[in-house]
């Protein structure tokens, strides 16, 4: 079956995109869809990780995609809040299979459901970063 994604040759971005997914399945999925956009993934585990690399500030990030629940002391979706207070205009998308989880997220910040799809969230991530 040959989809929209497949048949619309889609623009190329740059830049970096941190992607906070502790579940090694989803996140090599994640990464292979931010680098066939042309962006540079950058890969963390749990938020703890991610936001201490984010407060040392040695890349200029386009957009965070983090799952809500990650191993640690700090959850993703904590993570998506320090990082719209730190980078205001920072686009943010949380991921969840956990009912309920979009009401827990400040406003600004994008809420996709697990199980996502490829091509919804490659349109998603396109139209997020179109600056």
């Amino acid at each position: 079956m040959i989809t929209d994604l497949e048949l619309t040759p889609l623009p190329l971005r740059s830049g970096s995109v941190m992607l906070v997914e502790d579940d090694p399945a989803q996140l090599d999925v994640m990464v292979e869809l931010v680098t066939d956009l042309g962006f540079r993934p950058l890969v963390f585990a749990n938020a703890d990780d991610a936001w201490r690399f984010m407060q040392e500030g040695r890349d200029v990030i386009r957009l965070l995609w983090t799952d809500f629940r990650t191993p640690g002391e700090i959850t993703g979706g904590d993570l998506a809040a320090k990082a719209m207070s730190m980078i205001p205009g920072l686009p943010i998308i949380v991921t969840s299979g956990v009912f309920g989880t979009a009401y827990k997220l400040r406003s600004g910040i994008t809420y996709v459901s697990k199980p996502w799809s490829v091509e919804v969230l490659a349109k998603l991530i396109l139209r997020l970063t179109a600056s």
